[in-house]
């Protein structure tokens, strides 16, 4: 393995099965297959660095024992990742001898692999790990070793390419469509190092007397790190959809808090919930989105009590605007007239009811008029270009609400 992915790639995979080990725990069958996996990754990939080779050597004695743990490792690997795309994208019903076969082949390729290198393989205690396999690729044990070996990794990588990229239509766009196209070009650069393998391998011969650690192949190294990287994102995208939500969520709960705190204090005759502080809310965990949409319906309820306190317009009359839409703008200077009682807050007509938003539309129009609340309140009504005319002839501006800083 080049150095620079000796202990990084390790690092990598075994931050990511700790990270997913929560959720696998009480998480579906497919779940745990897919956290098998990774964590199959993470023990062949373990074995890779020198210094775990000589700690393994001290303990057990033998001189290239970590080379079979990786190829059991990944022949593990295989099993759990064919396993996960079968019980995921699998046709028809499952039965439980199908499942059982696959075991039992895994289970004899996995004895198959100790028997050839137990008892087949040249063992040179005074070279490294590698030479078992990599000075010997001509020699009959090893190219059968090596065939049982990619013969599995061949089928896994083929299936999980194959089942992936046929259904990356049938999951919503974004970053879970991403992850699925992720893990299907990580399938297909495995495969691809699968039959670069088998060609390498076929135009070896057996040099036993070959010093050092036998034949380099660079390229070799660098196709299972590409794999390797596309499946870990391939993995890592659909929960970084779950966080990207989160920090959207909490972020529009931000710019809510202060005209929420306002109308919490002037409407207590609506259900609002429990007050909270701006910078505290930003610590609550957890799926945010349902306070989001309950602190637009907090927020339009108490709007909708406001209205039996009518402001008084500044010059004009409601219809000034000749039937315009409403803005956001609008409807924050009538919030602001209605919940200041400083003698020169603007003076804004109630903007026109609209009952045709989604609640999607409604956060994103309330996030707005939400900003335009606070603009007033950071200026002043004086700040407003419609409603500032007494301010500007006493040069004073309306005091800021203290309670809209949160």
């Amino acid at each position: 393995m080049l150095s620079i992915y000796a202990f990084t790639l390790p690092a990598l995979m075994w931050a990511i099965v700790l990270w997913r080990a929560p959720s696998t725990l009480g998480g579906t069958r497919p779940s745990r297959f897919l956290w098998g996996f990774l964590a199959a990754v993470a023990v062949a990939l373990t074995t890779r660095p020198p210094e775990v080779d000589r700690l393994i050597r001290v303990l057990t004695g033998s001189p290239d024992l970590s080379v079979l743990v990786k190829h059991l490792a990944g022949l593990a690997a295989c099993h759990c990742i064919m396993e996960y795309v079968i019980a995921v994208h699998g046709r028809g019903p499952r039965r439980a001898g199908a499942a059982w076969l696959r075991l039992v082949c895994a289970v004899a390729a996995a004895l198959a692999l100790t028997v050839l290198f137990v008892f087949f393989f040249e063992h040179d205690p005074g070279a490294p790990a590698s030479r078992v396999t990599d000075a010997h690729l001509g020699d009959p044990a090893v190219r059968l070793y090596e065939g049982v070996f990619y013969a599995y990794l061949g089928t896994a990588t083929a299936l999980s390419a194959k089942l992936f990229w046929s259904n990356r239509r049938s999951v919503p766009a974004g970053f879970l469509r991403a992850g699925v196209v992720c893990l299907a070009g990580g399938g297909a650069t495995g495969f691809a190092y699968v039959l670069y393998r088998v060609v390498f391998l076929a135009r070896q011969e057996s040099r036993p007397d070959l010093a050092g650690r036998g034949t380099p192949d660079v390229i070799g190294e660098i196709i299972p790190v590409v794999s390797l990287l596309l499946v870990v994102a391939g993995v890592s995208l659909p929960p970084l959809r779950t966080l990207v939500r989160y920090v959207g969520d909490q972020y529009a709960l931000w710019r809510l808090h202060p005209l929420w705190s306002d109308l919490l204090d002037a409407v207590p005759s609506v259900a609002f919930g429990p007050r909270m502080g701006r910078t505290r809310e930003l610590f609550v965990a957890g799926d945010r989105t349902l306070d989001v949409a309950h602190r637009a319906f907090e927020i339009r309820d108490a709007c909708l009590v406001l209205r039996d306190r009518p402001a008084e317009p500044a010059g004009g009359d409601p219809g000034e605007d000749g039937g315009a839409a409403p803005t956001a703008r609008a409807e924050a200077e009538w919030l602001f007239s209605v919940l200041h009682e400083e003698p020169y807050a603007c003076r804004a007509a109630a903007p026109p009811l609209t009952d045709s938003r989604t609640p999607a539309e409604e956060v994103a129009w309330l996030l707005k008029v939400a900003a335009a609340y606070r603009q007033l309140s950071r200026g002043g009504a004086a700040a407003s270009p419609r409603h500032g005319g007494q301010a500007g002839q006493d040069g004073q501006t309306a005091p800021a609400h203290g309670r809209a800083s949160g």
